[in-house]
């Protein structure tokens, strides 16, 4: 699984660094605390994360992840944003811009389905459908 934060930079400018890296430190301990003892957890870097996991249900632990973010990340928010349900910030052009709150996209391989030769081909596909999944605004594919 390819663990990827959605309006994560908005975040980081509204309410500084130190607060982005408690939530990135949160999502970790998801990860951490889903994972068991044959399960590999890696930071990638920034906000993205991978899970590799040899159960046969990916997607459920997809689920999972997700549900346990979702639960946690209003704590990361004052009343205000959480009752409006966004933050107001400048994008980059420097407009005024409504941005969804941070959420998070889990883009899922099966090795049961897909042969792969190198982790290059496997990244590339990982990659190309958390692409996919942010567009759709799905969960897991």
């Amino acid at each position: 699984m390819y663990i990827d934060m959605d309006n994560f930079k908005a975040y980081n400018d509204s309410y500084g660094f130190e607060k982005g890296d408690e939530i990135i430190k949160m999502l970790a301990g998801i990860l951490m605390e889903t994972a068991n003892h044959t399960d590999f957890v890696g930071h990638i870097g920034g906000d993205d994360f991978i899970f590799m996991t040899d159960k046969n249900a990916p997607e459920m632990i997809a689920h999972f992840i997700w549900n346990k973010f979702g639960e946690r990340i209003l704590d990361y928010y004052n009343e205000e944003d959480k009752k409006r349900g966004y933050l107001v910030c400048k994008n980059r052009k420097g407009v005024t811009e409504k941005i969804p709150l941070v959420s998070i996209t889990i883009a899922c391989l099966s090795g049961k389905e897909n042969q792969f030769q190198t982790t290059s081909e496997i990244t590339e596909e990982l990659t190309k459908r958390k692409k996919e999944l942010k567009q759709k605004k799905y969960l897991c594919n």
